[in-house]
C-alpha cells in the first residue's frame, strides 16, 4: 500500500475553481450580493469560488469604490423590506461597536485609576498644569 498525497480537490459545487474572474465579473457577484437576491453561501456556490476569494472581492469593490451610479442602482433595486433589513443590520452592527467602545473605554480608565492608586504610577495630569521642560 502506497501512501498518496494529499491533494486539493476541488468542491464538486465549484464549476469552474480556478478561473479568473474579470472585474466586470467580481462587481456583477457583488452587486448581486448586496442587492440582497443572493447571500454569500449562495454566491460561492453558484459561480464555484471559495468563501475567502468572494470576501477579497467584497473588499476590493466595496459599495463605496463601485461608484454612485452603481450603489444607488443597488439600493433602487431594493425593496423596501430589504433596505429596512439592512438598515436594522447596520444598526445592531454599530450598536455593538459601541458598547464593545465603552467596555474598552471603562477598562482602560479602570487600568488607569489601579495604576495610580496601587502602584503609585502617576498617569493622569492635573488640568492647567505645565510641561516639564525636561
Amino acid at each position: 500500500m502506497e501512501k498518496t498525497k494529499n491533494q486539493y480537490r476541488p468542491s464538486f459545487l465549484s464549476k469552474d475553481p480556478y478561473k479568473r474572474r474579470t472585474e466586470s465579473e467580481m462587481i456583477k457577484i457583488i452587486t448581486e450580493i448586496h442587492s440582497g437576491r443572493i447571500s454569500k453561501r449562495a454566491a460561492c456556490t453558484k459561480y464555484g469560488l471559495n468563501r475567502n476569494t468572494l470576501a477579497l472581492f467584497i473588499r476590493k469593490f466595496t459599495v463605496r469604490t463601485l461608484g454612485q451610479d452603481i450603489s444607488t442602482q443597488i439600493l433602487s433595486n431594493m425593496t423596501e423590506e430589504k433596505k429596512a433589513e439592512l438598515l436594522e443590520k447596520k444598526i445592531k452592527e454599530l450598536t455593538k461597536q459601541l458598547d464593545h467602545a465603552r467596555l474598552k473605554n471603562v477598562s482602560l480608565e479602570t487600568m488607569i485609576r489601579v495604576a495610580e492608586e496601587e502602584l503609585n504610577i502617576r498617569i493622569k495630569k492635573k488640568l492647567g498644569t505645565k510641561l516639564s521642560k525636561e
